[in-house]
C-alpha cells in the first residue's frame, strides 16, 4: 500500500508541473493582453494632445492675425497706393488735361500726376493719406480689410499650425545630420540644427498657406486699389464678389493666381525669415540669458522672455524680413494689377520680364516704392508675433 501511495504521489507530482506551467502561460498572455490597451491609450492620448495643441495654435494665430492687420490697415492701404501708383491709370478711369497731362482721379489718385514729357511725379505717404481721408472718408482706409482678415486669419493659423507639423516632419532628417562628421561641439551642432529647423519649417508653412489663400490676397489687393468715394466712381462697388466675378470672367481661375510663382518664392523666403527668424532669435536670446544666469546661479532654469524682449526681437525680424522681400512683393502685386486687362495693355508678360523692365526703367527705387509706410507697418508684423504668443497662452 505504501508503495502504491508512493507511486501515486510521484505520479501526481509529475502531472502537476505541466498544469501549473500552462496556467502561468495563460496568466502571462492575459496580462499582455491587458497591457496592450494601456499602450494604445497612451498613443491615443498623445495624438489627442498634439491635435489639441495644433487647434490651439490655429486659433491663437488666427486671432493674432486679425487683430494685427486691423490695427495697421490704414498704413497698409497707403503703402499699397504708393507701391502700385503706376498701375492706377490702367485700373481706373483717367481724365487728362491737354496742357499738363495731369492725371486726375477721385480719392488717393489725385496725389498722382504726370509731368510734361511723361515723367511721373508722386506725392509722399502723408499727402496720399490726407487725400484718401478728404475725398473718400475715414472708413475707406479699411477698404479691402474683410478679405485681408480672412487671408491673414487663415494664413496665420496655417502658418503657425503647419510650422509645428513641418518641424516634426523634418525632425528625423535633422537628427540624422548629427551622425555626420563635424568639428563642432555637440551643443553647437544641436543649436545649429534648431536654427535650420526653424527656418525650414517657417518657409514650408508659408508656401503652403500662400498656395491655399492666394486668390483671397489677390482680391484684397484689387479692393485696396479701388479708388473712389461712391459706387459710380469705383470699379468694384460690391466688393469681393465684383472682383471675383470680373477676373474669373476675363481670365478664368488663372487670373486669380497672377504673380503666384514669384509670390511663392517670396513668401517662403519671408516666412523663413519672419517666423523662423523670430523663433530662432527667441531661442538664441533665451540661451544667452540662461548662460548669463548659470554663471551666477547653478540651479537656475531658462528665464522666460518678457513682453518687451519678445516685441523688440519681433520688430527687428519684421523690418529685416520686410526689407529683403519687398522687391518680390512689388513685382507680384504689379502682376496682380494687370489681371483682367487685354494682352496688348499688359506691361509685363511674366515675373522675370517685370523684374527686368522695372530695373531698366525705374532702377532700384522702383522696387522699393512705398517702403517707408511699410517699415511703419512692420509694427503690425511684430505685433502679430507677440500677439500670437499672448493668445496662445490664453487658449
Amino acid at each position: 500500500m505504501e508503495s502504491m501511495r508512493t507511486v501515486s504521489s510521484n505520479t501526481v507530482e509529475k502531472i502537476r508541473p505541466p498544469m501549473l506551467h500552462v496556467s502561468s502561460n495563460s496568466h502571462q498572455h492575459d496580462s499582455s493582453r491587458q497591457s496592450l490597451p494601456l499602450e494604445n491609450s497612451k498613443v491615443d492620448n498623445g495624438n489627442k494632445s498634439f491635435a489639441r495643441a495644433s487647434v490651439r495654435d490655429a486659433i491663437a494665430g488666427a486671432a493674432a492675425g486679425c487683430f494685427s492687420k486691423t490695427v495697421v490697415a490704414p498704413i497698409d492701404r497707403v503703402k499699397l497706393l504708393m507701391q502700385l501708383r503706376g498701375s492706377l491709370p490702367q485700373s481706373c478711369g483717367v481724365r487728362s488735361s491737354s496742357s499738363t497731362t495731369a492725371v486726375s482721379f477721385s480719392g488717393a489718385s489725385s496725389a498722382v500726376g504726370v509731368r510734361a514729357g511723361g515723367t511721373r511725379h508722386f506725392a509722399s505717404a502723408w499727402v496720399v493719406a490726407k487725400s484718401v481721408y478728404r475725398e473718400e472718408g475715414m472708413v475707406s482706409f479699411w477698404r479691402g480689410n474683410a478679405p485681408n482678415m480672412i487671408r491673414q486669419a487663415g494664413g496665420t493659423a496655417l502658418n503657425f499650425m503647419l510650422m509645428d507639423w513641418y518641424k516634426i516632419a523634418i525632425g528625423p532628417i535633422m537628427t540624422s545630420s548629427l551622425t555626420l562628421p563635424s568639428r563642432r561641439t555637440p551643443e553647437a551642432r544641436k543649436r545649429r540644427r534648431s536654427l535650420l529647423s526653424s527656418f525650414l519649417s517657417g518657409g514650408l508653412a508659408g508656401g503652403t498657406a500662400t498656395t491655399v489663400l492666394y486668390p483671397i490676397d489677390f482680391i484684397r489687393t484689387r479692393l485696396a486699389m479701388d479708388i473712389g468715394a461712391t459706387e459710380a466712381t469705383r470699379q468694384y462697388p460690391r466688393g469681393m464678389r465684383d472682383v471675383f466675378c470680373n477676373i474669373l470672367k476675363a481670365d478664368g481661375i488663372y487670373g486669380l493666381y497672377q504673380g503666384y510663382g514669384v509670390a511663392l518664392c517670396g513668401v517662403i523666403l519671408y516666412r523663413a525669415l519672419h517666423l523662423g527668424g523670430y523663433d530662432a532669435c527667441k531661442n538664441e536670446l533665451s540661451n544667452y540669458r540662461r548662460l548669463q544666469t548659470k554663471s551666477s546661479n547653478e540651479d537656475s532654469v531658462t528665464p522666460i522672455l518678457t513682453f518687451g524682449d519678445r516685441f523688440v526681437v519681433a520688430q527687428i525680424v519684421s523690418i529685416v524680413a520686410g526689407t529683403i522681400c519687398y522687391p518680390i512683393d512689388s513685382v507680384r502685386r504689379r502682376m496682380m494689377m494687370q489681371a483682367g486687362n487685354v494682352q496688348e495693355n499688359r506691361l509685363y508678360s511674366n515675373s522675370m520680364h517685370a523684374f527686368r523692365r522695372i530695373w531698366i526703367e525705374e532702377g532700384i527705387r522702383g522696387f522699393y516704392l512705398g517702403i517707408r509706410p511699410n517699415l511703419v507697418r512692420s509694427f503690425g508684423g511684430a505685433l502679430l508675433l507677440v500677439a500670437y504668443d499672448t493668445f496662445k497662452g490664453m487658449v
